[in-house]
């Protein structure tokens, strides 16, 4: 499914609509996306932030919005949500195909298992913030700008390195 199709099926839940109708001053400021290609098990959600608190619609396999509210965490070292745009010209059906290239561009022949994208703003540019999980426990972290499909950022991690740092 397209960040477009996912985006105005939320929007026009009868629950965002009401969460708008009292609180006309909330951002839009991240899409949180898993595509999960060995189970089908994707989950799709976006974010709108108002004051200290963040609202999380989801969008369920039957097309039903379910809303979540939390308090935005102030942690060091990470990057404040802020506004974006509901546009995108690099869409989520791509990205396979994006992170796959840059996989093979870098000796990488493993099955992809499994992406998480956040579409989020990355230094000045809003992107898609991708960690893509493979075979032989590698993991891919890319930085794709969303609108000119330009990576920002590429680097290979293997699950082994996480469970160290640990």
């Amino acid at each position: 499914m397209k960040f477009k199709e996912i985006y105005e099926k939320i929007q026009q839940s009868k629950i965002f609509k009401d969460f708008i109708e009292k609180n006309p001053e909330a951002e839009f400021c991240a899409g949180f996306f898993v595509m999960d290609f060995l189970s089908n098990d994707n989950k799709s959600s976006v974010d709108y932030k108002v004051g200290e608190k963040i609202f999380t619609f989801d969008l369920t396999k039957d097309d039903d919005v379910l809303i979540k509210e939390d308090r935005l965490m102030d942690i060091p070292d990470v990057p404040k949500l802020t506004k974006i745009k509901p546009e995108v010209k690099i869409e989520l059906d791509e990205l396979k195909s994006i992170a796959g290239v840059q996989a093979l561009d870098h000796g990488i022949s493993a099955k992809m298992h499994k992406i998480i994208a956040v579409l989020q703003n990355y230094e000045g540019k809003q992107a898609w913030n991708l960690t893509c999980v493979f075979d032989q426990l590698i993991i891919l972290h890319i930085i794709i700008d969303s609108e000119t499909g330009e990576i920002l950022k590429y680097e290979r991690r293997s699950m082994m390195d996480l469970i160290r740092k640990k």
